[in-house]
Order: structure tokens, then C-alpha cells, then sequence
């Protein structure tokens, strides 16, 4: 059921910046004033950026970005991903919150999304640093069924839906680091994760949870030299329900392509224009074999083709990268 806050709250996000008065707001929503004046108050306690104007109303700043989970769903045009969601205001890893649940019991496409992370992580257990309303946080499930594809395009399923959807919705262009970084002007902004699930029954892959990080506000001081966030690159801030739908689109609309509609090829293509390592020269930790290599591009199923310093071709498929200029090795992978 709907709190009464939230619904206050979303009537004054889709009026952001204009007065709504409490008579208004007791009139939509059937209530009191005197309810409004409370649900107004929680509201505030929990950061929300609402000015009360005396004998007058209230009014959401531009600047808010609160997060709105009837927002999100407005802004859906997906068939199933994220039709289920779950909004926390603090959660410890929204993939690790999937992880812990009984997930025969939610829909296929099931989204879980949080203001903040107490233990937001990346690959390999790294720290992703996720403090609250500073960006983006939020994991979904894929119920695999029937479906048998390469497991691993997922992620390039996913890092392809969120440089659409940033590009779309901030109007700057969102550039890929194998396999799952986004970078823009030189600078990561998001990382992704993917993790597969096991059925103890089958002992065969059942699903997969795709979680994604993106810095839309401040930027932490530790990382400020090579992380960056919408706000940060573009001006831009008050989007993050809007972004959460639009990278929900975008991948549906990537995984029916990639899953009934036979368009690898395409999405591949599009994965590698916006590679932008691809002649550049990297370190490359496979498996704990370290060389220099230069990158060449792709292949059909995502490997990393390079060129190491003795001439020979090889296809990465596993391990790390960094850029051979000394990447920093604090990342939000």
C-alpha cells in the first residue's frame, strides 16, 4: 500500500518548482490538511527538499532529487523489467538484497532500488563507494527460462542500455571500457555488475542479477581524480527516477533484440563504437598472467581482441584491464 507521504511527494514532483497548496494536496488525495502538514514534515526529517510556504503552501525545489518509485514506474514503457520494484531508502548491496531472497517468489524482472549502499560492491568484492541521494543504485532479475544465451552478454546487454540512456536523458556522450565501465570525458561514471545464480535442484544456471552504479551527484574526494558524475559533466541534476527508467527501457529493449530478435550483431557493433580503448595501449591480468597489449576491438561474443608486444592476436575473455597510462587501481568496478 502507498503511504500518504508518498503520494504527497508525488504530486509535488510532478508540480517540481510550483507552489501546491495543502487544500490542493487534502483535495487530490482525500485527506485533512492536518495530514498533508504531517506527511509534508516526514517528508523534510527524511532530506526531502520541500519548502513550506506559510498560509500559502509547498513546493518542491528544482534541485531535489528524491527518489520516487511512482515516478520510475510512470516513466516505464517496458513489458516486464522493473513492473515489480522495491524502493529502500538503505539497503547493504542491492545484488546481495536479491541474493538473500527467496526468488521464487517475485516476477521475472523484479527491481530493487536504494538512495544508498552500506556495502556497495563491484567485481572482485571491490568497494562501490554508493552514499545516499549521490547516485544511482539499483539491481534487477533475469529469470532465464528457456533462454541460452552466452551468459557473459549480459553485461554487454546492459553497459550498451545505460550509454543509451545516459546519452538520451543528459545529452552527452556515455563511452564503454570493456566490459562493464561507463566513462565519459575520460572519467567513470558507472559500473556494472553481473551475477549468475545456480539452481541447487538442477545444478544448471537459473538467473542473473544485474546491478548498476551510476555517480549522478557528488563525486567522493577519494575518488575525484579519475571518477565523475552527471551533475559533475553535464550541470544536469534532479534525474535519477528518470534515468532508472530509461536504463530499464533501453535494456529490455537490448535483451529482446539480443534474446528473440537476433540482433547481436547490432548491439555488438554498437558496444564497440563506443569502446574507447580500442587502439590504445593496456595492461591486460588474466588469470594472473600480466603482458602489455594494444586493443583492437571485439569479437561476436564480447571477447577483447589485443595485440601483445610480440605481434601474436589474442582474444581476452577473463581477468582485468587498465590502461597502460597508470589507471589508478582504487576503481568502482
Amino acid at each position: 500500500m502507498t503511504l500518504l507521504k508518498d503520494e504527497v511527494l508525488h504530486i509535488l514532483e510532478k508540480r517540481k518548482g510550483a507552489v501546491v497548496t495543502g487544500g490542493q494536496l487534502a483535495q487530490i488525495l482525500g485527506v485533512s490538511r492536518n495530514a498533508i502538514w504531517k506527511s509534508v514534515h516526514v517528508l523534510q526529517d527524511n532530506g526531502h527538499k520541500i519548502v513550506s510556504i506559510p498560509n500559502i503552501g509547498y513546493k518542491l525545489l528544482e534541485d531535489d532529487d528524491s527518489l520516487s518509485k511512482q515516478l520510475i514506474c510512470e516513466k516505464l514503457s517496458t513489458t516486464f523489467l522493473g513492473r515489480s520494484m522495491t524502493l529502500l531508502s538503505t539497503v547493504h548491496s542491492t545484488n546481495q538484497y536479491l541474493r538473500e531472497i527467496n526468488l521464487a517468489t517475485v516476477d521475472n524482472g523484479y527491481t530493487v532500488v536504494a538512495d544508498e549502499q552500506t556495502l556497495g560492491r563491484g567485481r572482485r568484492d571491490r568497494t562501490f563507494l554508493s552514499n545516499k541521494g549521490d547516485g544511482i543504485y539499483f539491481s534487477f532479475l533475469l529469470k532465464l527460462n528457456d533462454v541460452k544465451q552466452e551468459v557473459r552478454l549480459f553485461t554487454i546487454c546492459a553497459a550498451v542500455a545505460v550509454s543509451r540512456a545516459i546519452e538520451k536523458i543528459c545529452n552527452m556522450r556515455a563511452d564503454i571500457k570493456w566490459v562493464n565501465d561507463i566513462y565519459c570525458n575520460g572519467k567513470k561514471i558507472c559500473g556494472i555488475l553481473t551475477e549468475a545464480m545456480m539452481s541447487v535442484e538442477l545444478q544448471e544456471l537459473d538467473c542473473i542479477i544485474i546491478g548498476i552504479g551510476i555517480n549522478t551527484n557528488t563525486v567522493a574526494s577519494e575518488i575525484k581524480n579519475f571518477a565523475t558524475s552527471i551533475q559533475e559533466e553535464t550541470g544536469i541534476c534532479g534525474i535519477r527516477n528518470q534515468l532508472i527508467a530509461e536504463i530499464l527501457n533501453q535494456f529490455e529493449l537490448v535483451y529482446f533484440d539480443y534474446t528473440t530478435q537476433n540482433k547481436k550483431q547490432a548491439i555488438m557493433q554498437y558496444y564497440q563504437n563506443r569502446l574507447f580503448i580500442i587502439d590504445k595501449k593496456i595492461t591486460v591480468n588474466e588469470q594472473g598472467n600480466t603482458f602489455l597489449a594494444t586493443v583492437e576491438g571485439v569479437d561476436e561474443d564480447g571477447g577483447l581482441i589485443v595485440k601483445n608486444t610480440n605481434g601474436e592476436t589474442l582474444t581476452i575473455t577473463t581477468g582485468e584491464i587498465q590502461l597502460h597510462q597508470a589507471e589508478p587501481q582504487l576503481t568502482q568496478s
